[in-house]
């Protein structure tokens, strides 16, 4: 099972694989149009614009603007994957419609007119990925807001024989349903193809899904940084104005910075030192989910 963590420039985070071997990274597309950094990354590539040699998964920015309503991903699925070739990324999520923020309390029959259009999407991105000779692999994102249509849109999509899917709208689902949802995919996709979890790093998750799961991503180990929270070699999330002292770490921060991670900084310095608590959460974060590689 591979391991992205999300990158995000918004604030910028710190260049994980700098510090830490990884798998690979998650990057919004919406999030580098936000920063003005899409056209400098055209030009370079990302790989050389980031200076970053692993696994490059472009995320089709459609959960800025649904959580909030930002409106920067392409306006069309083939504008995202031209603009994905033109990067030089490794896979693309399809332009998928995820059941978050607002989009989960609309009516029932614009959720399904919403399904519709993840799935004619999905189509377009399949037609479009299978008239070109190269370019990157295509992720098709699975969606749905209850059993009901999860059924219905995993049936569409696999009706594609991909070779990589992906499981979305995740977020604030408990374990279980999560779980649940898992093995009904992997029931109507087979073994075969390959599955990507979004923001699905949960261990009581993975402890139970890891043989029917190749990659999963997380930005756990960003927000609990900017959070002023320090992640414990047990998982534990800790506000460091709530730690007794240092914790005994081998991650390359500590073990080079001893301390660094509890400390706020003075003022003008707040962000380098939330860098450096992303990159310990972000060591410890892998090293638990390297249990259930």
């Amino acid at each position: 099972m591979k391991i992205f963590l999300s990158w995000s420039p918004v604030p910028p985070d710190p260049p994980y694989w700098k510090w830490l071997k990884l798998d690979g990274i998650v990057v919004s597309i919406g999030l580098l149009k936000q920063e003005n950094l899409l056209e400098r990354a055209l030009i370079r590539g990302l790989h050389e614009f980031l200076d970053f040699h692993g696994l490059i998964f472009l995320d089709s920015g459609s959960y800025e603007d649904f959580i909030a309503d930002k409106k920067l991903r392409p306006n069309t699925p083939e504008e995202l994957l031209t603009l994905a070739q033109w990067l030089g990324v490794d896979l693309v999520a399809h332009s998928d419609i995820p059941y978050v923020g607002r989009n989960r309390t609309l009516p029932e029959e614009e959720k399904w007119r919403l399904l519709e259009q993840n799935i004619l999407n999905a189509k377009i991105a399949y037609n479009w990925a299978k008239a070109k000779s190269s370019g990157p692999c295509v992720v098709y994102v699975i969606q749905g807001w209850s059993q009901e249509s999860l059924i219905y849109c995993c049936e569409a999509l696999a009706k594609l024989n991909a070779s990589y899917y992906a499981l979305g709208s995740l977020l604030g689902l408990p374990p279980e349903e999560i779980i649940k949802r898992v093995h009904l995919v992997r029931e109507i996709i087979g073994d075969k193809p390959k599955l990507h979890l979004f923001a699905a790093s949960n261990p009581v998750v993975l402890s139970k899904v890891r043989s029917m799961v190749d990659s999963v991503d997380s930005s756990t180990a960003s927000i609990s940084g900017a959070m002023k929270e320090v992640m414990t070699s047990n998982g534990r999330r800790v506000n460091m104005n709530k730690m007794l002292g240092r914790i005994d770490c081998d991650c390359p921060v500590c073990s080079k910075r001893s301390g660094a991670i509890i400390i706020h900084g003075k003022k003008g310095m707040q962000n380098y030192y939330n860098q450096l608590r992303k990159v310990h959460n972000a060591y410890q974060l892998i090293k638990k989910l390297e249990k259930f590689r």
